[in-house]
C-alpha cells in the first residue's frame, strides 16, 4: 500500500494561478492529481528540482490512458517525479471559470 507523503488543495481562477506542493521522494516516487469544476484553461503539469525553475512534465490520464504535457479537462493524472522539490498545475492559459486541482504525493 503506498504511502500518501503529502497533499493539497485549491483552485485556479486567473493565468498563472498555481497549486503547488512541496515534494522530496529519491526512489518509487509518484503524483496523482485530481482536476474538477468548470474551466476554459490550460493547465501545466510541473517540477522543479531547485524550488525556482520549473519543467514541464509527462502525466497520464488514468481514465484514457493519455500522455501530455497539459489538460484542458477534468479527470485524474499521474506522473513520476522523482527527486523533485516541488511539483505544481499551473494555468499556462486562462479564459474563465474555476479548476479546483488536488495534488497528492505518494511513495511506493
Amino acid at each position: 500500500m503506498p504511502n500518501f507523503r503529502n497533499s493539497t488543495q485549491s483552485t485556479i481562477t486567473a493565468a498563472d494561478g498555481a497549486v503547488t506542493l512541496a515534494y522530496r521522494q529519491f526512489f518509487n516516487g509518484g503524483i496523482g492529481v485530481q482536476v474538477t469544476g468548470t474551466f476554459s484553461a490550460t493547465l501545466s503539469f510541473e517540477m522543479s528540482i531547485d524550488g525556482t525553475n520549473f519543467v514541464s512534465v509527462l502525466a497520464t490520464n488514468v481514465n484514457s490512458g493519455g500522455i501530455a504535457t497539459t489538460t484542458t479537462a477534468t479527470g485524474i493524472y499521474k506522473f513520476d517525479v522523482v527527486g523533485a522539490l516541488v511539483v505544481r498545475v499551473r494555468a499556462s492559459a486562462y479564459t474563465s471559470g474555476t479548476a479546483t486541482v488536488t495534488v497528492v504525493g505518494m511513495a511506493g
